[in-house]
């Protein structure tokens, strides 16, 4: 057995990009490892957390499943008290000559860090008009990153939504734009527009600033 013969575990509840939920992580992770070649019933395995050994042993079943088939084994979710970026792998263990095998790891990250911080400013209007729709520019916040979905309020009702493009980190102010008939639904000429954002994790940032907006609709 060696390393070449060993394929990257699996983190099911990671995305694509290793990011897993704020909401996975009230318990421990499940990691699918694949039955490798040259295997044998009694082989072990078991996690490795960024190169060190983490957890249970775990053996092979007898008979040994299919290569490629997948068993299950789970990463403490205490190992991942801190924020940042992971590699988990896994370690096999020959039992007929005691070898032992790294698996290349695969990558997770831990974000609980609500965008925005302590504070989202308000967002601006600079349109005096008001036609059939009101766009709004929303201002950039700590740790906004593309995904991260906007929810508007409008007097306190949701209002649209939007969700972060990778151009508006940079190129382009994010425009939310806000219904005529939407907003005079709302039986009111004054309307205190506010939002609130949900990072891809799940984290989830205070209200921002009101501005309250005096329209003739």
């Amino acid at each position: 057995m060696n390393h070449t013969s060993l394929a990257s575990p699996t983190i099911p509840v990671a995305d694509h990009d290793g990011l897993i939920p704020v909401a996975s992580l009230s318990q421990d992770i499940e990691v699918h490892v694949p039955v490798w070649s040259y295997s044998n019933p009694g082989d072990t395995f078991q996690l490795l957390l960024n190169g060190q050994l983490t957890g249970a042993t775990q053996q092979l079943p007898s008979p040994i499943p299919p290569i490629g088939t997948e068993l299950r084994i789970t990463l403490n979710r205490q190992a991942l008290a801190e924020d940042g970026l992971y590699e988990v792998s896994y370690r096999a263990t020959n039992v007929l000559g005691g070898i032992s095998a790294d698996s290349p790891p695969r990558q997770i990250r831990i974000d609980r860090t609500s965008p925005g911080g302590a504070l989202l400013a308000p967002m601006i209007f600079p349109g005096a008009t008001f036609g059939h729709h009101l766009i709004g520019l929303l201002p950039g916040y700590a740790g906004m990153e593309p995904g991260d979905t906007i929810q508007t309020l409008c007097n306190g009702v949701p209002g649209p939504q939007h969700v972060v493009q990778p151009d508006e980190l940079t190129l382009r102010p994010i425009e939310i734009v806000f219904d005529r008939e939407a907003l005079k639904d709302l039986g009111t000429d004054n309307v205190s527009m506010s939002y609130t954002v949900t990072d891809r994790a799940g984290n989830e940032s205070i209200s921002s600033m009101a501005l309250v907006m005096s329209l003739t609709l």
